[in-house]
């Protein structure tokens, strides 16, 4: 029986590491890419295993990241810098990693016509909340660059899913 294979983008994170866990787990093989800014090593030492592979890569850097890619069934993208100061701070560096690292991976995820696309949206889209939960349905009010590059992202999975019938989710 073949394996399912996922790639987990940001996946030494806290959730992308858990995620890696619950992968394992039901029987996937995992390949993880990193830059591991924030990212920990730490948080996948438990896996020694032959079905996770972890790579230091930076995907906004990275133009090969199809060698990654293939055969793969499941990408869960997590790879973002995600703080709103810095990002207004530095905008580039935020486009650089959320927009260009984002288009990068879905085109990688296209080209290796994946089952699904599994994309770490952001609230930070909505602005300040004028009630909680939000709700999908409010008004986008992108105040900072990280909003921002976090809905150029998701407007850009969006639009390969309409072009290319690529199936995705953001959460």
């Amino acid at each position: 029986m073949k394996l399912s294979k996922s790639i987990i983008t940001g996946g030494a994170g806290f959730i992308g590491s858990n995620l890696t866990d619950h992968l394992v787990r039901i029987g996937h093989k995992v390949i993880i890419l990193d830059n591991f800014v924030s990212g920990k090593k730490s948080n996948l030492s438990h896996h020694k295993r032959k079905n996770v592979k972890i790579f230091k890569t930076d995907i906004s850097k990275s133009k090969t990241l199809d060698r990654y890619f293939k055969g793969a069934d499941y990408v869960f993208h997590l790879a973002g810098l995600a703080e709103i100061i810095p990002s207004i701070k530095n905008p580039k560096k935020y486009f650089k990693n959320n927009v260009i690292g984002t288009l990068r991976v879905v085109e990688a995820a296209k080209r290796a016509k994946i089952k699904k696309f599994v994309y770490a949206a952001s609230s930070s889209c909505y602005g300040t909340p004028k009630k909680l939960p939000t709700s999908e349905k409010d008004k986008i009010d992108l105040n900072n660059p990280y909003a921002v590059t976090k809905f150029i992202g998701e407007e850009i999975i969006m639009r390969y899913a309409l072009m290319f019938k690529m199936p995705n989710i953001s959460f």
